[in-house]
């Protein structure tokens, strides 16, 4: 009996592992392949349908409550306001100790930073243009630097809370967060949707690569110890 119990017991720990790796893959792969479907259409100059679709949509619905509050989440996810909540919560995950959290979360918003400034150079998106945007926005459009930013931070704050009471709350609300910050960031005219999907794409890839080699890293130097 003991032996059919821990055969039983064998099996669904690999099931558990094997549904854990398949997850792991959609996760990673699915931005990748959406990323890189989005990239190719823009190399090659084509444009996508839903984009102008969606712009014109949220422009027909605007109000001005909808355009206070969506300014006011767009202006708080600029760099200037970002970056130094980062700094804070890196600070502060420092005062608790936590340095591998503190390197995922720093290596994670910086990572994607640097990404943003190199993709937008490469792809050299010009920004949309079918009305005056309610911010006032430079450079390329392609991806979303406040959609990457956001992501990179939210989502690295999310994989360091997983194994905490806190995982839930930190989702449900950061996801939210998140998706709030794309919607502004279409709502005010500045970008084109597939700018903030591919922004989101590049950020959930590279904060999951940063997140894996850090715990992967630690966990080979406390097996030395």
């Amino acid at each position: 009996m003991r032996e059919k119990i821990k055969a039983i017991t064998r099996y669904a720990g690999l099931q558990d592992k094997f549904a854990s790796l398949a997850f792991a893959f959609v996760i990673f792969w699915t931005p990748v392949i959406l990323f890189s479907i989005i990239a190719g259409e823009i190399i090659e100059k084509e444009s996508f349908g839903f984009d102008t679709s969606i712009l014109t949509w949220m422009h027909a619905h605007a109000a001005p409550l909808y355009s206070a509050v969506l300014v006011t989440i767009t202006t708080i996810a600029n760099i200037e306001i970002l970056g130094p909540l980062t700094v804070i919560f890196v600070a502060y995950l420092l005062y608790r100790q936590k340095r591998l959290n503190a390197l995922i979360v720093t290596a994670s918003v910086v990572g994607a930073a640097v990404a943003n400034v190199i993709l937008k150079l490469i792809f050299h998106r010009a920004r949309p243009t079918f009305w005056p945007a309610l911010v006032r926005e430079t450079g390329y459009s392609f991806p979303s630097g406040h959609a990457m930013g956001s992501m990179a931070l939210i989502l690295s704050i999310i994989l360091i809370s997983w194994d905490t009471k806190w995982r839930w709350p930190v989702t449900i609300v950061g996801g939210l967060l998140v998706i709030l910050v794309g919607i502004s960031r279409v709502y005010t005219g500045v970008h084109y949707p597939t700018d903030i999907i591919a922004g989101w794409c590049v950020s959930i890839v590279w904060a999951i690569i940063v997140y894996v080699i850090a715990r992967g890293a630690s966990h080979r130097l406390h097996r030395k110890a």
